[in-house]
């Protein structure tokens, strides 16, 4: 119940005023949100073919400014150059491209002759950015995946146009720029067990495109769904038996030129100089309906509910302003940080929204919130959490006695991917968490389309978005209070949670394989690296709190209650997981454990040691342009290093996040096994190694 008169803020503050506040802005947005709102946005936007830097993305930028502006948001276009020369920090701003007409024909034989792809048909038809190829007919040659040379041993290539199921950019490197291909035919799907299995979507098209960099041999390229891609493969075999040629006639009627990239910014201005973002990624074929047109109409609606609510009063101004930017992926978020560096420090948090507009039943994966890195531990992290928690109490039991959710949910630690990651980089310190859906059975495919999204979801992520960027926005000393203490209770509910699974891996590993006592003994001495990590985050997140504060020197003893408190209870979980672990060992008769003393460095773990890795760049690396600056035979090693370390891939972020310039590899390495629970030291030492050769970072 909310007192009448507040206290100071001190150890006694009423905590329940901060989140009656936090309450009453989201009963507030939820009688104003609406879902059927934001699927109108979302159609407007998958009319365009948002390919980044092209005449479609353009056009959907424009409309989201106009319609922006006419519910009174202060909202404009910011242009960037698109010439493929220019960089916003490590991303190159590639060349504008746009195609006004693409088709394959199978010539011969000439019985089975008819069209394979045809661009007024479904703009995935083609690989996006394809080079202008007048009308010419070739061989077909089928390669499978084509991503070793081994592949291409008795093929002839060259002035030929290729099948292929395999990494785009592996084989036009393999085929087109060492072997002379003319084109390139891709019929492949990605899997992603269990939403999407083999021949779940054989007659959808996959989301391709290159990426230019600058001074690739020109191609272009179409792609055919599996089951069209099987039939062609099946032909040109029965053909090769008869000794007689498979051929295709194409043409594209397309144009890469210096243009322009373009971001829709929108606000709704605060008291002070101050901002809250929320992000969303406009880009990707028409339509891509969830993917992205979702997150953007989601973004649209929060902007206009919120705008809506203050100028009728209900909700006040808020102090910090919320500034919404609709971007091309990745590009236009280092394209706007880039040109308002000066802006960074003053953006208290942002919120990404990729993907949510899923109709579950349809589409398979649960409605996802991704956790900052922890090279970043922030505030924004409960805040969203325990806005999320609000919002799915939307059924009962029959008592009456419980709420839960209808629908399906996580929250999951950080994995990247999206327009986030460039925020919640260290180096540009704007903590972000990520509002997505995922798996989803449609993703980058022809069939991810405005009947796979549902208007209620869209509701749910359009006031979660709105709730969360306006209590951010208004936050003062109160608020700040409340986020602190939610940040504490849920930390400690992570170190308890923390503890007891590490007694679990402990005694699930010594009830397998031989030296149960020496596992024992292991699992401790991890437990006593673990917890102090953990805890360390905790105060971090704790501390993040006080940036909304304003100064305000009451909340300093807030803070140190808060953390001392978290200290006891990282203390006595380390204690007594300890101890459950000594009751095992004891109930065994494995006591005494044996000690454990760590080994002599191995020769990798020696070089580690010895390699400080300095940032070059801000804001994590934009690898693609930089890659084709190595020579073919470090290209290679590339290419082998994230092919015989593919679960690794991530693990390089986030050794890039905790690279400091003062931490040696060894160190960042331990540090991401503590973060995701494993490490690659083979894999964090080569990617560093190959970075250093590309020019984005220096070894001290």
């Amino acid at each position: 119940m909310e007192r009448e008169t507040k206290p100071g803020i001190n150890d006694n503050y009423p905590l329940c005023v901060a989140t009656t506040m936090f309450k009453s802005v989201l009963e507030k947005l939820g009688k104003e949100v609406s879902g059927d709102i934001a699927i109108n946005f979302v159609s407007e936007i998958t009319r365009h073919h948002r390919i980044q830097a092209s005449p479609g993305l353009r056009a959907a930028v424009r409309y989201a400014v106009e319609t922006l502006k006419g519910y009174g948001l202060d909202a404009e276009v910011h242009e960037y150059p698109a010439d493929g020369e220019t960089y916003s920090w490590s991303s190159l701003m590639f060349k504008e491209w746009s195609c006004r007409d693409a088709e394959l024909r199978l010539t011969e034989p000439a019985g089975e002759a008819r069209t394979l792809a045809r661009w007024s048909e479904t703009k995935f038809s083609l690989i996006q950015r394809s080079h202008p190829t007048p009308g010419r007919e070739a061989e077909v040659v089928v390669l499978d995946k084509g991503e070793e040379d081994a592949d291409y041993r008795r093929v002839d290539v060259e002035g030929k146009v290729v099948v292929t199921n395999g990494d785009l950019g592996r084989v036009y490197e393999l085929a087109v720029e060492r072997r002379g291909a003319l084109g390139i035919i891709y019929d492949g799907m990605r899997l992603f067990p269990p939403v999407r299995r083999e021949g779940d979507l054989d007659d959808a098209l996959q989301y391709t495109s290159f990426w230019w960099s600058g001074g690739e041999r020109p191609c272009f390229g179409f792609v055919l769904s599996p089951r069209r891609g099987r039939w062609l493969r099946r032909l040109v075999e029965e053909q090769r038996r008869k000794r007689k040629p498979v051929k295709v006639w194409a043409e594209v009627d397309s144009k890469l030129y210096p243009g322009s990239i373009e971001n829709a910014v929108a606000s709704i201005p605060g008291e002070t100089d101050e901002e809250v973002v929320v992000v969303a990624h406009i880009c990707h074929p028409q339509p891509s309906a969830n993917d992205n047109a979702s997150g953007c109409g989601a973004a649209m609606e929060a902007a206009r509910a919120l705008r809506t609510l203050i100028a009728r009063g209900d909700l006040p101004k808020p102090r910090r302003t919320i500034r919404f930017t609709l971007v091309p992926e990745m590009a236009g978020t280092y394209a706007w940080l880039a040109e308002n560096e000066g802006r960074i420090p003053r953006i208290v948090a942002a919120i990404n929204l990729d993907m949510v507009g899923e109709n579950q039943d349809l589409c398979g994966g649960p409605l996802i919130v991704e956790r900052t890195p922890e090279a970043t531990p922030s505030f924004v992290n409960a805040l969203m959490e325990a806005v999320f928690d609000e919002v799915k109490a939307e059924g009962k039991n029959l008592g009456g006695t419980a709420r839960y959710a209808l629908f399906k949910h996580a929250v999951t630690p950080f994995s990247g991917g999206s327009d986030h990651y460039i925020y919640s980089d260290p180096t540009v310190g704007v903590p972000c968490p990520m509002l997505i859906q995922w798996p989803d059975k449609f993703y980058h495919t022809s069939w991810d389309t405005l009947d796979k999204v549902d208007p209620e979801m869209l509701r749910k992520v359009a006031l979660m978005t709105a709730t969360y960027a306006y209590f951010i926005a208004n936050a003062g000393p109160e608020e700040a209070v409340w986020l602190a203490s939610e940040v504490a209770a849920r930390e400690r509910r992570r170190l308890i949670a923390e503890a007891q699974a590490q007694v679990t891996a402990a005694l699930n590993a010594a009830a397998e394989g031989e030296e149960p006592g020496r596992k024992l003994a292991e699992a401790r001495l991890k437990l006593r690296r673990v917890i102090p990590y953990r805890l360390g985050r905790s105060i971090e997140a704790v501390r993040s709190a006080g940036g909304l504060a304003g100064g305000d020197p009451s909340f300093g003893s807030v803070e140190e209650r808060l953390i001392s408190e978290l200290e006891a209870t990282a203390k006595a979980e380390r204690r007594l997981a300890e101890r459950a672990i000594t009751d095992h060992a004891e109930a065994r008769g494995l006591i005494p454990l044996p000690r454990v003393r760590r080994g002599r460095l191995r020769k990798l773990e020696r070089r580690a040691r010895g390699i400080v890795p300095h940032r070059l760049y801000r804001g994590p690396v934009s690898l693609r342009p930089w890659v084709g600056r190595l020579s073919r035979e470090d290209r290679e090693a590339w290419w082998r290093l994230g092919k015989e370390h593919r679960k690794s891939r991530v693990l390089g972020t986030l050794a890039t996040f905790w690279a400091d310039g003062e931490r040696n590899l060894l160190e960042i390495s331990e540090l991401v096994e503590l973060e995701a629970g494993r490490t690659d030291l083979e894999y964090i030492v080569g990617y560093f190694d190959l970075m250093r050769k590309m020019g984005l970072v220096e070894f001290g």
